[in-house]
């Protein structure tokens, strides 16, 4: 009876999916939207009992692992060296961008810390497979330009693993405290390091020996093997599954027989990544996507503005055409595989609702959808903004992109190293930037927590005195991140400058005296006072159960104790 189950249950998934699949196609969609509709229609009229649950659950977490095998595979390591730092800096842009976003959008919804940063992680990247898929259809772009934004969806990929891995301990339950995501985030990058480092070691031999030696099914059935294994191993310290398939399939990416492997294990991973996309649209039903389409709207437009926005600000900093940086970024909006894996992940453990899953899916649904119509037309669009578009907004544009390149040919002119410590210096100002954010999300999320331990611990004050003291470390704890920040402006402002001096003496120096006497003045501005002040500033748009004061206390509290350790540092240092 229970192999009738199973045989009936895969005839009934598989046939649904491939009907719908097929009308998909035909209207020039992607299968996965396919797949996804006949979760939904088969969550409408298919009464499942336990046993149907337990095997579709199971088909969708092979297909899961199988999914994130492949895309593993996909991350070349010696093509990211080559050409991958164009695309690191996009997703380096683009990531933050679009969590923080997620996040205020996700506190303006009402959602609590968890959900926002769970929304934000959600919207951050794009499908590999839907994106590709539509691109080389329409030949819109070259091919160089195609391959550019295919890289940029896979480190994408790359760094929602390490958001999933990040999120680990709150998808396993664990408490939220500092102290245990501290370690879990230890573990995680030990890990992590630890599998990449002695795998790439050691299995990309073991594969191409087998390779030589052996059939090609035993060299599909070991690498599935330790794909597996990986995967258990991951779940064994806490994290998802999904994290060690994708791991195994960097490594195995490095091994020769990897294009052997991939063909192999291509069919097996279609045929469960439809179970696994099919189990997303089962947890969905029509009424809940009209209950909730104001909000699907919603999402959907979120994204789409973030992700191109910030795709377009990548692009620009990239030194790309401000046509090309729309049209790319256009390319890009369609909700990734991750989407849907991260928020499954986040409703199994509790973590959202099933109408903020619905609507999350919804809105990918329409992201997936709207690609087609918007990338096919996304010339059109652009031409259309340009005519439109008031003519002080096209001037100020067309000057911010004739500044930029002149600014680059004017780096053109210095030296290499003076080049490279530019580069350097701005992505420190980014990562800076990045710390200030990430430091005042770790505190509105923990600040309580922290003030009731130092209430524990320090029976003689109350609570309020305790938020207080919390208030004034975060005051102090912004000081060294806003002190880089501040010296690497400083040195970007001279190396500025000492460009432009270089390009007057090859008569190509036309920067605003105006622009460089506000260069020289920001120079001279006393660091430590302005520091304060954006530190101040940083502190004062943090909410607080004090008001007025409960800016100011901290702060003077704060200055005081970095005066008397500055002073105490001093006189130590006295002969």
């Amino acid at each position: 009876m229970e192999e009738v189950n199973i045989l009936v249950n895969m005839t009934i998934l598989l046939l649904v999916a491939g009907i719908c699949s097929v009308i998909f196609k035909r209207l020039k969609m992607p299968p996965i939207i396919g797949y996804l509709a006949a979760g939904i229609i088969l969550a409408s009229y298919w009464t499942m009992n336990d046993d149907t649950e337990d095997i579709i659950e199971f088909l969708a977490n092979v297909g899961l692992v199988l999914l994130m095998f492949c895309i593993g595979m996909e991350l070349n390591l010696e093509k990211m060296r080559k050409t991958g730092a164009f695309a690191i800096m996009v997703v380096l842009i683009q990531i933050p961008t679009m969590i923080i976003g997620g996040y205020i959008f996700g506190a303006l919804m009402g959602w609590d810390p968890i959900q926002s940063l769970f929304f934000g992680a959600i919207i951050s990247g794009s499908s590999t497979a839907v994106v590709t898929t539509v691109l080389k259809s329409q030949g819109r772009l070259s091919k160089d330009d195609i391959e550019t934004i295919v890289l940029i969806t896979v480190v994408e990929d790359v760094a929602q693993v390490l958001i999933l891995s990040m999120a680990s301990p709150m998808l396993g339950g664990q408490s939220l405290d500092m102290m245990s995501i501290i370690t879990m985030l230890v573990i995680i990058i030990i890990f992590m390091a630890a599998s990449v480092a002695f795998g790439i070691l050691a299995i990309p031999r073991l594969l191409d020996w087998i390779d030589d030696k052996m059939p090609n099914e035993v060299l599909m059935i070991m690498s599935m093997g330790l794909c597996f294994a990986m995967s258990w191993v991951s779940v064994m310290i806490g994290m998802s599954m999904a994290i060690g398939a994708f791991l195994m399939g960097v490594i195995v990416s490095q091994s020769r027989s990897r294009q052997k492997i991939e063909h192999d294990v291509t069919p097996m991973k279609d045929i469960f990544m439809a179970m696994f996309f099919i189990s997303v649209g089962l947890q969905i039903s029509p009424r809940g996507i009209m209950d909730n389409i104001f909000l699907i709207i919603m999402i959907f437009v979120i994204y789409a503005v973030l992700k191109a926005g910030s795709v377009i600000v990548a692009y620009f900093v990239g030194n790309k055409s401000l046509r090309l940086s729309f049209m790319s970024s256009v390319s890009l909006v369609a909700m990734g595989e991750f989407s849907f894996i991260i928020a499954k992940e986040a409703m199994d453990a509790g973590i959202v609702s099933d109408a903020f899953y619905t609507s999350v899916i919804g809105a990918a649904l329409v992201s997936m959808v709207m690609l087609p119509l918007l990338s096919g037309n996304s010339g059109k669009i652009c031409d259309f903004l340009y005519t439109r578009a008031p003519r002080p907004v096209v001037s100020a544009v067309g000057a911010v992109e004739a500044i930029r390149e002149k600014q680059y040919n004017r780096l053109g002119l210095t030296s290499k190293s003076n080049v490279a410590k530019m580069k350097a210096k701005a992505i420190q100002v980014y990562v800076d930037i990045f710390i200030l954010a990430g430091m005042e999300m770790v505190f509105v999320l923990f600040s309580e927590d922290i003030s009731d331990t130092i209430y524990e611990s320090i029976t003689i004050l109350n609570h309020l005195e305790t938020y207080l003291i919390v208030l004034a470390i975060n005051f102090a704890a912004l000081l060294m991140p806003l002190y880089n920040l501040v010296n690497s402006i400083i040195f970007l402002e001279k190396s500025i400058i000492n460009a432009e001096r270089v390009a007057t003496r090859h008569g190509e120096g036309d920067l605003q005296r105006a622009t460089i006497r506000f260069f020289r003045a920001f120079i001279r501005v006393k660091i430590w006072p302005l520091i304060l002040t954006l530190d101040f500033a940083i502190l004062a748009v943090i909410p607080n159960y004090f008001g007025f004061w409960g800016y100011i206390m901290p702060a003077i509290a704060a200055i005081a104790a970095l005066a008397v350790t500055v002073r105490f540092y001093k006189l130590t240092k006295k002969p």
